[in-house]
């Protein structure tokens, strides 16, 4: 991990800290006084230039990138203000919301998409049955990934099917299609789908795909999820709305930080829809998530995790990361609980 450069005062100025994972995965990291946030899945040089941005005052564009760099310097500034306040990052996101903190051992589900040695319907199955042995019941693959376009659906649903015989009937298999499919794709195969009994279908049609998304939740029998990248009811009340929306996923790197997911989740909870956040993220941005699930109902879904990605995660931060089987057990320090560690691994 390397470190943000200091002017001539001292003061560490915005500029992301990389940490590089594997050739698919950096995560990039910001810090603002003692409180740290995570502004993964852009480049890195567009980060710098909009951190800069930042620090200078200037408004920041209402790009992805642009929400991105929002949601890691929000993310930051919440947790240096709850190390600041003497309190968990979960605490002192309750004061300002008036939610309960309802617990603090979030349940987790295994995202093995990023542990896939090859995409085959073999690896696929080994990596499943890595993640049941480590604990977990719930397992999402995003199958259609990395696959050439006009065999990409037969082969994906190899991929899932798979997964589902490898993880066994009685265990849950989320399926993240990643807007990789077009909603007449989907209803071609509407019935192979219902078979794979999946726990939700993500990324099927755009949440402003009303229409779209009606005609996928009325021919597949599963739930459907989406909405890692908004950041605006305006964004998310037309999914919400339809009715054909089952599952939320705000990010809090995307959304524009905590508090931002905490209010997308009271309009979801407003129009019966559950949250989920979106987390293929390192230790920082899955810290966040956890203490904002903290505040989300105790019989909602688990939170994702990125599983099986390299075994040296944990070590990035200071305590390691309190990940156990699958749950994450919120520490008790103040703010997010965990720091990185900010010299080279």
């Amino acid at each position: 991990m390397t470190t943000a450069p200091a002017d001539t005062s001292g003061r560490m100025l915005p500029r992301p800290i990389r940490v590089p994972v594997t050739e698919r995965t950096t995560w990039l990291l910001v810090q603002h006084g003692y409180g740290w946030g995570e502004l993964s899945d852009i480049p890195e040089a567009e980060a710098s230039r909009l951190l800069a941005m930042a620090a200078s005052g200037a408004a920041l564009p209402d790009t992805f990138a642009g929400r991105t760099v929002t949601g890691g310097l929000r993310t930051a500034e919440a947790d240096a203000a709850a190390r600041d306040a003497g309190l968990p990052l979960a605490d002192w996101l309750a004061e300002r919301t008036a939610r309960p903190v309802l617990r603090r051992t979030i349940p987790l589900y295994a995202n093995i998409n990023r542990a896939l040695p090859r995409r085959t319907p073999q690896a696929a199955a080994d990596t499943a049955r890595q993640a049941i042995a480590a604990g977990h019941s719930t397992v999402k693959v995003a199958p259609f990934d990395g696959l050439p376009g006009a065999d990409r659906i037969a082969r994906g649903l190899d991929i899932a099917r798979a997964v589902r015989d490898a993880i066994g009937p009685q265990r849950t298999l989320l399926l993240d299609a990643h807007h990789l499919l077009t909603v007449d794709q989907l209803l071609l195969r509407a019935a192979e789908f219902t078979e794979l009994r999946l726990g939700w279908l993500e990324d099927t049609a755009r949440l402003d795909d009303v229409e779209g998304l009606r005609r996928v939740r009325a021919a597949i029998d599963a739930p459907l999820a989406g909405g890692e990248f908004a950041a605006t009811p305006a964004q998310v009340l037309p999914a919400l709305r339809s009715g054909a929306l089952d599952v939320l996923m705000p990010d809090v790197k995307h959304a524009g930080g905590p508090l931002r997911v905490l209010r997308l989740a009271t309009l979801a909870a407003d129009h019966g829809v559950a949250v989920s956040p979106h987390n293929p993220s390192g230790p920082v941005a899955t810290a966040a998530s956890a203490h904002v699930s903290a505040l989300l109902p105790p019989d909602g879904p688990p939170l994702e995790i990125m599983f099986g990605e390299v075994p040296w995660r944990g070590t990035t931060v200071t305590p390691p990361e309190p990940l156990t089987g699958a749950a994450y057990t919120l520490r008790p320090e103040p703010g997010i609980g965990i720091t990185p560690r900010t010299t080279e691994r």
